[in-house]
């Protein structure tokens, strides 16, 4: 086994690895916001080591598809989870008994209220 396989082994690996990791967090982990936070965090790891993993293997003709691949996945994955994460936040009504510190109830204006300009510009 070379080098070159060896690194592609450990890069598939720490992928895999990273990909188990959130589906187990996905169906042990008690909220959605926690969940949220493992399929985030996690699969962004994992994703980006196995697309790195076959950057390395296909070599020149593919390398550069693959590192685009893995820059879009980078800036889109953790906008998706805030937006899920906000559209969670705002339609669950028992987030009480779950947040132990909630920063968004003053960020956010009461429903069907129109906030002051102070409100607005802190």
């Amino acid at each position: 086994m070379t080098v070159f396989e060896m690194i592609i082994i450990g890069l598939a690996t720490v992928g895999t690895f990273f990909m188990v990791v959130s589906a187990v967090g996905i169906v042990r982990l008690p909220d959605v916001y926690t969940r949220m936070h493992a399929a985030g965090k996690a699969t962004t790891l994992g994703i980006s080591s196995l697309l790195l993993a076959a950057a390395v293997y296909f070599g020149q003709d593919e390398f550069w598809r693959m590192i685009l691949l893995i820059l879009l996945f980078l800036v889109t994955a953790p906008i998706a989870a805030t937006s899920m994460a906000r559209a969670a936040y705002r339609t669950d009504p028992e987030r009480g008994k779950t947040l132990n510190y909630d920063e968004m109830a003053r960020a956010e204006p009461p429903a069907g209220t129109i906030p002051e300009e102070a409100d607005l510009y802190p």
